[in-house]
């Protein structure tokens, strides 16, 4: 707002200012002027006058200045403690993420080493028990590939860096599988390569039907 709205008196000073720069100097001195009594009587005159109704406008002013001010913060703080209840709702939510992003994770990680320590025993017993084996490790398979693919269509929604690291694991998964497979009815084709040579030299051997394979 500019200084004459705001007073006045102001607006007196201005005048008295103007008043006093177009007054003559006192003879030798730079300091002295000379000037009219009834002159500056008036301007105190009317100086008397207005500051009454300035200090009445000004209280007035000050008042609703208040009232404005305690109407700001008012809304200030009703803004603070919506934005802070929005903040503390995405805070819980992004921590519910965060805590399910973390138990996939593990039991991603449980998942795979199960898997790898049944594929180790399973090597390590396969020449004494290669049919029982087998079917376990394909009973296994199934059961990683069908977690897994679960797995990766509830996360994938809403955390893409997992279902990408799910999926990773889900292709390598199956690779072994077909690998198993593939070793599997390699072992079959051999055994039965076998078959004719060994009853050839006369040893009694019980061979499981590689029709029902």
């Amino acid at each position: 707002m500019e200084r004459k709205m705001e007073s006045q008196i102001f607006g007196v000073i201005d005048e008295l200012e103007q008043y006093i720069s177009e007054c003559k100097p006192k003879l030798l001195s730079n300091t002295d002027i000379i000037c009219e009594k009834d002159v500056l009587q008036g301007f105190i005159d009317d100086l008397r006058r207005k500051a009454p109704e300035e200090i009445a406008r000004y209280q007035k002013i000050i008042s609703n200045q208040d009232s404005i001010l305690d109407n700001a913060r008012k809304m200030a703080d009703g803004l603070i403690e919506k934005a802070t209840a929005q903040t503390d709702e995405m805070l819980s939510q992004n921590e519910i993420l965060k805590k399910a992003y973390e138990q996939a994770d593990a039991v991603t990680q449980q998942t795979m080493a199960d898997a790898q320590m049944i594929l180790d025993n399973a090597t390590n017993e396969a020449n004494a028990c290669r049919e029982a084996a087998m079917g376990y490790m394909e009973d296994v398979m199934n059961y990683v590939e069908g977690l897994l693919s679960s797995s990766s269509r509830t996360v994938s929604d809403q955390y893409d860096a997992l279902h990408n690291a799910l999926n990773s694991k889900l292709q390598a998964v199956k690779a072994d599988h077909e690998s198993l497979r593939a070793s599997k009815a390699a072992s079959d084709e051999e055994e039965r390569d076998e078959r004719p040579e060994r009853h050839g030299r006369g040893v009694s051997t019980v061979y499981p039907d590689s029709d029902k394979d």
